[in-house]
């Protein structure tokens, strides 16, 4: 892991993004605490553990009942409601960091109480790009890089929400390298994304359904065929990333 000097306003917005990718899990679930650790400690440094911003952040708890030897599909459920209301409450905690942190470099200037920049651990991100958004395919993908502390940014989370493509290329720009499913040459996103990985000189690994049709200047790129979601798994992990 390398120390790097970040923005703050730029972290925060950052673990605000990366609450699209927490959907659907839980609170013991692998990425969820290490996004949850990240804030914590960005939190910590923008501010001070005892700020309203981290106290609030910490409030949260994300789950009713941790796991008992009685657990119950009810209290998952319950369990489940928690941490999605909980998601939707730390929005609220990190835009108002947001807020504070632009005050206070609009407003008062010379007496600046949040710092510009402040140093954290990073491990890096790896984008996904827009033409993979199946279910299982994601997660055969993370399960891959689970426990490297490397975190997903995904391209069709942008195209969803109706992004523009300036801020998919600051994506590209920011991952450490990027992945391009290339199954269905149609999806002609996953193409210019390619391109502008290829154009700003960044790390890619090329996948594909095995039997793929694909066009002849890709075929001359190292690519990954995989047969199914689990051979793609095992072939990531083989691939040094880390």
């Amino acid at each position: 892991m390398e120390m790097a000097e970040r923005d703050p306003i730029e972290l925060i917005r950052e673990q605000l993004n990366g609450i699209e990718g927490l959907t659907g899990l839980h609170a013991n679930h692998e990425r969820f605490k290490k996004w949850h650790e990240d804030t914590k400690t960005i939190l910590e440094k923008a501010f001070s553990p005892k700020s309203i911003h981290c106290q609030s952040f910490l409030a949260l708890r994300f789950q009713e009942m941790g796991k008992t030897p009685f657990a119950s599909p009810e209290i998952e459920k319950i369990n489940a409601l928690r941490y999605k209301k909980d998601l939707e409450n730390v929005k609220n905690i990190l835009h108002g960091a947001i807020k504070e942190l632009t005050l206070d470099r609009t407003l008062f200037k010379k007496i600046q109480t949040t710092p510009k920049t402040v140093e954290v651990f990073i491990k890096g991100e790896y984008f996904i790009s827009s033409g993979i958004s199946d279910a299982e395919m994601l997660k055969a993908i993370e399960s891959a890089f689970d426990g490297s502390g490397l975190s997903p940014i995904y391209g069709a989370h942008d195209v969803q929400k109706g992004e523009s493509i300036r801020h998919r290329i600051d994506q590209i720009r920011r991952a450490r390298f990027g992945i391009y499913d290339l199954s269905a040459p149609e999806k002609t996103e996953v193409l210019l994304e390619l391109g502008i990985a290829l154009g700003l000189g960044k790390d890619f690994t090329i996948i594909c359904k095995k039997g793929s049709p694909l066009p002849k200047v890709i075929k001359k790129l190292n690519r990954i065929e995989y047969e199914n979601f689990s051979d793609l798994t095992e072939k990531f992990k083989k691939l040094d990333k880390f």
